[in-house]
């Protein structure tokens, strides 16, 4: 009898292990910063995410990321036909942090933005930017593992990434 491993789940005892001491854990995996935007009635919103992962899969082209369950933005943000996926660079080190704010009102304040005729919104001087659509979302744990369908993307390979480590803001080497 063969399993088909997209129906794979397991259901095992709650897990034992300190959540600070994991969250560290994780803190000293580097990973690259993503700004989640999107214009939702006219309105643009935003969340930031170093969960954002890409080569999921080239045909479709796929991507994804992990949004909390207990966010309020990611369901707005869901609600838009297209989310712009901006790959943030070493430039938005200060923009990184107001972007993520709990207040509303300041996100965006002096941050450069584009939005395109579908409303997707880019961070301008991003390293990529990705324009999306939601394909699936499954869940897990605490968080929503999102899969988005990549329609176009634009480069700037003049940057460089801003990265997450450690808790705080790096640059490569």
């Amino acid at each position: 009898m063969t399993t088909s491993l997209s129906l794979i789940t397991r259901q095992e005892a709650p897990a034992t292990i300190d959540p600070q001491k994991l969250r560290k854990a994780f803190g000293h995996f580097p990973s690259g910063i993503a700004a989640i935007a999107a214009d939702v009635q006219g309105s643009p919103e935003v969340m930031v995410a170093s969960s954002f992962s890409v080569g999921v899969s080239l045909d479709p082209p796929l991507v994804l990321f992990s949004a909390q369950k207990s966010s309020t933005t990611w369901p707005v943000i869901a609600s838009a036909d297209r989310i712009g996926v901006s790959v943030l660079s070493q430039e938005h080190s200060a923009a990184c942090r107001q972007l993520a704010s709990r207040n509303r009102d300041i996100r965006f304040s002096s941050v450069s933005t584009r939005t395109t005729q579908a409303g997707a919104v880019e961070i301008e001087g991003s390293t990529a930017w990705f324009d999306c659509s939601v394909f699936a979302v499954h869940e897990a744990g605490d968080h929503y593992i999102v899969v988005f369908r990549v329609h176009d993307l634009h480069l700037n390979e003049d940057k460089q990434p801003l990265v997450f480590h450690r808790s705080q803001f790096t640059h490569p080497a």
